[in-house]
């Protein structure tokens, strides 16, 4: 899937992985997974602005918490989350 170092600090970076779309989120040693759909209107999570432990959806700046996936503002549209493990070698383990 990737090496920690590959994926940018702060940045979104968007993967398929068995037909499913999947965004991950670099915030120093740690990573985050989230669906990368947006319940809203479907844009594309891993092209969000991100601040701090928040992701911002690109569309209308729905803010979706990294480790959680939950949208505080409105929580009926909170998005699955993924456990990645960071491997030997930085090698980068996503558990669907």
């Amino acid at each position: 899937m990737g090496r920690l170092q590959d994926l940018p600090d702060g940045h979104g970076w968007l993967v398929e992985i068995e037909g499913q779309e999947i965004a991950l989120f670099r915030r120093g040693e740690r990573v985050h997974a989230l669906d990368n759909v947006c319940p809203h209107r479907g844009a594309a999570l891993a092209f969000g602005d991100v601040r701090g432990e928040v992701v911002y959806c690109p569309l209308h700046a729905w803010p979706f918490q990294l480790a959680t996936g939950a949208c505080p503002e409105f929580p009926e549209a909170s998005v699955r989350t993924f456990p990645v493990h960071v491997g030997e070698g930085g090698d980068l383990e996503l558990e669907l």
